[in-house]
């Protein structure tokens, strides 16, 4: 059968939105508490609608076939998968999803568990759970479809454009705190290499400017400057911000985020997320 546009769309956010209540009640059960999951605000996970949809179209001309089905539908998804997980890392510096630690991964954006996963699921999708989603899409009054679709449309792209935005200043203020982190490094190391050659001269000499940068980081320390106070001073500044509190959702609605590229810097705000929220 051939969709129209409007009934491809309607898919798609029906399937986002089942994706969404699957990843939502799982991950909450996991964490013994509630957990708005995914990438956007709203109850939908963009992941599951664009994995349905490429689903479909490659396995409904097999649509009687269910072990066709099972290797095209997991072929198809863990393609999308890998290709997402690895574009929104190079975006955002921030893996939302990580199977590193999984058997048989590839760069940890896939596993073999997720592709079987995915393989089953196309076979419950193309074989039982469309029909009735087809049935009702496209027995839907065309004005009806094309209303409703319209209106998703526009909530779902400014959901998106807020979710990006904290992606990105999430993404800013790691970058931002491993440069901090990596040019208090080199000073303290610059300090230790002189004090090496000179001495105890150096020490009483540079005393003073020792303290200048201590005041400067926020630390209390008589000695080098402490890396993770300058961090938790910067952070602190931060939160009483509009992004920290868009920062903080994102990662709430991704308990399990990484970053591969600012472990440091992520593992420090995490910390320090963690703190906030107990206060």
């Amino acid at each position: 059968m051939i969709y129209t546009f409007s009934e491809w769309l309607m898919f798609f956010y029906l399937y986002c939105f089942a994706g969404w209540i699957w990843e939502t009640c799982y991950v909450s059960v996991k964490e013994g508490k509630w957990v708005n999951r995914g990438f956007m605000h709203g109850p939908f996970l963009p992941i599951y609608g664009t994995g349905a949809i490429v689903v479909l179209i490659f396995t409904l001309p097999y649509r009687t076939n269910a072990i066709a089905v099972f290797f095209v539908g997991m072929i198809s998804a863990t393609a999308l998968e890998y290709a997402t997980g690895a574009a929104m890392e190079r975006m955002f510096h921030v893996r939302y999803w990580d199977y590193t630690g999984k058997p048989l991964n590839v760069n940890g954006y896939i596993c073999v568990v997720s592709s079987l996963a995915w393989g089953i699921f196309s076979v419950l999708l193309t074989l039982y759970g469309h029909e009735p989603v087809e049935h009702f899409v496209v027995g839907m009054n065309i004005n009806v479809l094309e209303f409703v679709t319209f209106a998703l449309t526009a909530y779902v792209s400014i959901d998106i454009a807020m979710s990006v935005r904290e992606a990105v200043n999430l993404k800013e203020l790691l970058v931002g705190l491993e440069q901090n982190s990596t040019e208090i490094r080199h000073l303290q190391k610059q300090f230790e290499v002189l004090y090496a050659f000179y001495g105890k001269s150096l020490k009483e000499k540079s005393e003073a400017g020792l303290k200048k940068i201590n005041s400067a980081l926020g630390t209390v320390s008589k000695g080098a400057p402490n890396t993770k106070a300058a961090i938790m001073e910067k952070l602190e500044n931060r939160k009483k911000r509009k992004e920290y509190a868009g920062i903080r959702s994102i990662l709430q609605r991704n308990p399990y985020a990484v970053s591969k590229m600012h472990k440091e810097a992520f593992s420090d705000f995490m910390e320090f997320s963690e703190q906030v929220s107990k206060k």
